[in-house]
């Protein structure tokens, strides 16, 4: 049958004792290696020929859609295949179903009836391990959150995909919720561990709860073989951080009026002036002078890295040398909190 994979021109799929072919003879390799579907990358997971033991979900989706699901590991690949026609479609899943009789076959329910059959499923698996099936928890309980609220803008349906807009917005305001309740938590932490301060919390588990989607999506990313888009995925995020994340609740706090800060002209200043006077944000918390020196001394070693010979290639080497710098980092800030 013929097929269109996400992100490539046409190609030939066909289901075989051996496996998925893909006929990757129509399929052009992007000379930069990160945007599109590559299925002439033998290091890849998904390759020419796609094994049936790492075929893990077959959702039917849209008009004549089909999303494979592929894992290995903590690597997880999706491949989104529009099929010419509904004979197509239903060529394809019965072939499926007749080299591989384990993999889950089914049609895709964006709502949260769609979570509890998932659910059911992570139980019932012969090939579910514990901790398969102890992780399926707290993703059954994110998933009815948003499948409760963004079902009808779920892009994973194939008829859904033009309200992607609707479905961008609902996903920042679920990453704001979980931001919020993250940072309550690490309030209550302080509040009830006095000893450990607000600011050692933002510089750790804040810091690492806002950073670690963005890790994992750089993992994906390269796994895929896409280095452009894993780099562009990491440095965005950061910038993001810098120029919006900090900004915001300042222009936010100015947009309501406030008591002004006392000075030595005006100790103590009119009631009418008070109302009407906005009064700046200190950031005087402890570590951020040093903070800030790291993140200037991190930004300029990844420069050099980058400028090094090969130009523009981060080697494993590097990739090392800066997880350990991220070590010693964690480490100091933890002896200067607690120990000096």
């Amino acid at each position: 049958m013929q097929a269109k994979g996400q992100g490539s021109s046409t190609m030939e799929f066909e289901a075989t004792a051996a496996g998925i072919s893909t006929g990757s003879g129509g399929t052009k390799k992007n000379e930069r290696g990160s945007v599109g579907f590559q299925l002439d990358n033998s290091e890849a997971m998904i390759s020419g020929m796609l094994d049936y033991a790492n075929l893990k979900e077959v959702a039917t989706t849209g008009e004549n859609n089909i999303r494979l699901t592929f894992k290995r590991g903590l690597q997880s690949h999706t491949l989104l295949v529009n099929a010419k026609s509904s004979v197509n479609r239903k060529e394809l899943l019965e072939n499926i179903r007749k080299y591989d009789n384990a993999v889950w076959i089914h049609e895709y329910d964006a709502t949260v009836i769609g979570a509890f059959k998932h659910l059911k499923h992570a139980f019932t698996d012969e090939k579910s391990t514990c901790v398969m099936k102890i992780h399926a928890i707290p993703e059954f309980c994110i998933d009815v959150l948003l499948k409760t609220t963004m079902f009808a803008v779920d892009v994973k349906d194939g008829d859904k995909e033009g309200r992607w807009m609707l479905c961008f917005a609902g996903a920042m305001f679920w990453l704001a919720m979980f931001s919020y309740a993250m940072l309550e938590m690490a309030n209550m932490i302080h509040y009830n561990i006095k000893s450990v301060p607000t600011a050692f919390l933002g510089i750790t588990v804040c810091a690492i709860g806002t950073s670690f989607p963005n890790a994992v999506a750089s993992v994906i990313m390269a796994g895929q073989n896409k280095p452009a888009a894993a780099i562009a995925n990491a440095l965005g995020s950061n910038v993001q951080n810098v120029f919006l994340a900090m900004a915001m609740p300042w222009v936010i706090f100015q947009c309501f009026p406030g008591k002004q800060c006392p000075t030595k002209d005006m100790p103590n200043p009119p009631a009418d002036l008070m109302a009407v006077q906005y009064a700046p944000i200190g950031a005087a918390a402890a570590g951020l002078s040093e903070g800030i020196l790291w993140m200037v001394f991190t930004l300029v070693l990844l420069l050099v890295f980058v400028l090094l010979p090969q130009t523009c290639t981060l080697s494993k080497p590097y990739g090392i040398i800066l997880i350990a710098v991220y070590c010693v980092y964690l480490g100091r800030c933890t002896y200067t909190t607690f120990v000096h």
